[in-house]
C-alpha cells in the first residue's frame, strides 16, 4: 500500500496494491451472475491502453470461472482535449474510426465496459445495443470500491418503483433550511433508473448503480 500527502489539501491518498482478492473476484462473479450469462455466452471485454488493467484481469476470471467465451477488444486511449482529468463520463471516444470493433461488440452477448468513460453516451452505442447486445458500463473506479458498491437486488423494486414516481410527476421542488427554495419542470424529462446490471438484450447498465436520473429541458428550472 502506498501513501501521500498533497500538501495543497492536506489529504492523503492510499494507493491499494492491484493484485487479485477473492472479494474483488467474487463480486464480478456476482454482478455478471445478475446479468443472466450462461456457459457458452460470448462476452466482450472492451478496454483502452489507460483501462485499470486489474478490472480486466478480474472480469476475464469471473466469466471464463462462468464458462463464457470472453475476448478483449482493447483500443489506444485518444487524445484528450479536456484541460482537466476526466473518466467515468459515459462519452467516450474509443469507438471513433473502430468499424470492426464495433461489430465485434454488436455480436456479443454482453459487452462489459472497462473504457475510462464509459459508452454512455457514444455515439456507437445505439448500433451496439440494436443489434441484440447489452452493455454493462463498469465504472473507471478500484475493484475495492466496486465490490463496497456491487448490485443489491434489493434495491431493484425500489429504484424502479422511484422511476416510475419521477416520470408520473410533473414538478420537482428542492427547499432547505439554507433557503434553497428551487422548482423544476420534469414534465417532458428524460428519466431513466439503474440497478447495477443487466439482464435483456437491448439494454444497458452500470456498475455501480442504484440510481434515478432525471434530465430536465432547458430552461424549467426556476428559483435560488
Amino acid at each position: 500500500m502506498l501513501c501521500w500527502l498533497d500538501n495543497n489539501t492536506n489529504r492523503v491518498f492510499i494507493m491499494l496494491n492491484d493484485r487479485i482478492e477473492a472479494p474483488w473476484l467474487a463480486a464480478f462473479e456476482h454482478t455478471l451472475s445478475l446479468c443472466g450469462l450462461k456457459p457458452g455466452d460470448t462476452v466482450a471485454i472492451l478496454s483502452e491502453s489507460q483501462s485499470r488493467e486489474i478490472l480486466l484481469q478480474l472480469a476475464e476470471l469471473a466469466l471464463v470461472g462462468m464458462g463464457c467465451h470472453a475476448f478483449h477488444v482493447r483500443i489506444p486511449t485518444p487524445a484528450s482535449s479536456a484541460p482537466v482529468p476526466v473518466r467515468s463520463t459515459g462519452a467516450s471516444n474509443v469507438l471513433q474510426h473502430a468499424g470492426p470493433a464495433i461489430q465485434a461488440l454488436a455480436a456479443s452477448t454482453l459487452v462489459l465496459d472497462c473504457t475510462v468513460e464509459g459508452l454512455l453516451h457514444a455515439p456507437q452505442l445505439p448500433q451496439i445495443l440494436q443489434a441484440g447486445a447489452r452493455v454493462l458500463m463498469v465504472s473507471n473506479e478500484h475493484p475495492e470500491i466496486l465490490t463496497r458498491l456491487a448490485p443489491d437486488e434489493s434495491l431493484t423494486p425500489k429504484v424502479k418503483a422511484a422511476t416510475k414516481r419521477c416520470k408520473q410527476a410533473s414538478t420537482m421542488q428542492v427547499v432547505s433550511a439554507a433557503g434553497t427554495n428551487l422548482a423544476i419542470d420534469i414534465k417532458s424529462a428524460p428519466t431513466a433508473g439503474v440497478w447495477g446490471y443487466t439482464d435483456r438484450p437491448g439494454t444497458l447498465a452500470h456498475w455501480p448503480a442504484g440510481v434515478v436520473v432525471c434530465f430536465p429541458q432547458q430552461g424549467s428550472t426556476n428559483g435560488t
